[in-house]
């Protein structure tokens, strides 16, 4: 059953008052901080939520519904994105990039470049978990809620992610000790 388009309104304008400033930094963390799909998928998601409204839906989380539906339009964006950055490059570039070698590649990335570059090994649970415990600092409580899992699952997984971060960064970190490179 459809509700009146003022009650739409209300419930609109108080989500937008709650959770803009936190979708925003969720979609700035996805998009690697890309301004104007942040933008256009902060639009999106509350479009999304208002359009639900309008239709009868009840949706008894707000929060996690927005968040949830920030990851699917966050996801479609990114890989956009990506594609529009890699056909972008520019011929002089890629030569530059191609002529140098691993290590004077690797000592030239900040830490940022370097935990993107690692986050990418990750796969999309991984990378969500990642960023929302890591980047935005949310607790176990509040990541459950958005992923609609118990608090012990998202401590489980945390662990499992810690383990496989380390993993993945120990033969690197190994590889530039010995080559005198410091990062």
């Amino acid at each position: 059953m459809a509700i009146k388009k003022s009650e739409a309104d209300a419930l609109l304008n108080e989500a937008y008052q709650k959770y803009y400033l936190d979708i925003v930094k969720y979609c700035t963390v996805r998009l690697r901080e890309n301004k104007s799909a942040v933008d256009d998928c902060t639009q999106e998601i509350f479009l999304v939520y208002y359009n639900k409204l309008l239709k009868g839906e009840e949706i008894e989380k707000v929060r996690a519904f927005l968040y949830r539906t920030a990851d699917n339009i966050c996801k479609g964006a990114d890989t956009k994105f990506l594609r529009e950055a890699q056909k972008s490059v520019e011929i002089e570039s890629a030569e530059e990039i191609a002529a140098t070698q691993v290590d004077e590649k690797a000592s030239s990335y900040d830490y940022d470049e370097l935990k993107e570059l690692l986050i990418v090994e990750l796969t999309d649970a991984e990378q969500q978990l990642y960023r929302l415990k890591y980047e935005q600092k949310k607790s176990l409580k509040e990541i459950g809620e958005i992923l609609n899992i118990p608090p012990n699952a998202v401590a489980n997984r945390t662990s499992r992610l810690r383990t496989k971060i380390k993993d993945l960064i120990g033969p690197i970190i190994e590889k530039y000790t010995e080559g005198g490179v410091v990062l």
